[in-house]
């Protein structure tokens, strides 16, 4: 299985805000540096926007690159 982790970029609590203490299922997810997404409905969406996002961040990070 292909991993794609990049430090400083995780999913804390699978990437689902918390209301009121406890997690919820659908809203934004948030990534552990703070981006977040716009409503998503599910892990399996907040998965997929997280590895979009740091796709995003690698494709960044090349482009600065000499």
């Amino acid at each position: 299985m292909k991993t794609n982790r990049l430090a400083g970029h995780t999913l804390p609590n699978e990437g689902r805000i918390s209301r009121d203490g406890y997690p919820v299922c659908c809203g934004p997810a948030v990534c552990s540096c703070g981006a977040r997404s716009e409503g998503l409905h599910g892990a399996n969406a907040r998965k997929r926007w997280h590895r979009q996002h740091k796709d995003n961040i690698r494709a960044a990070q090349n482009e600065t690159r000499p």
